[in-house]
């Protein structure tokens, strides 16, 4: 698995990943956004399109495990994340992630359709 942060747009930091998905490396990736310093200020596009899922549910469960030491500062900062993911057994698996995380401070959505994500992040 590989990742980069794109340049950021005005509402929303982008992340694009490819390879096969792993723990390790997606968990340096989020921590690599969550140190980003506009983080607070901008939600967060997964883009997962040229990436496979190699994950299992455990995984899934250990990184919303990790998310759940995340302590925003404010009340108030860019809490909307899109995952970006081809077809249906990711979009299935991201999906899990999604109902994982919903005691975190975050509003995790799937799309297939990147203006999709889009619009729901600047919304």
């Amino acid at each position: 698995m590989a990742f980069e942060l794109d340049s950021p747009h005005d509402k929303y930091i982008k992340i694009k990943v490819s390879g096969v998905i792993e723990k390790a490396t997606l968990i340096s990736a989020i921590s690599q956004l969550m140190n980003h310093p506009e983080y607070t200020d901008k939600h967060s596009y997964w883009d997962f399109t040229n990436a496979s899922m190699g994950l299992t549910i455990s995984d899934l469960n250990e990184i919303a495990g990790v998310l759940k030491l995340y302590k925003p500062g404010t009340k108030n900062f860019a809490d909307k994340s899109a995952l970006v993911v081809p077809g249906t057994l990711t979009s299935a698996m991201a999906e899990m992630f999604v109902k994982m995380s919903n005691v975190l401070p975050f509003k995790y959505r799937v799309f297939t359709e990147p203006n999709d994500a889009i619009e729901f992040l600047c919304s």
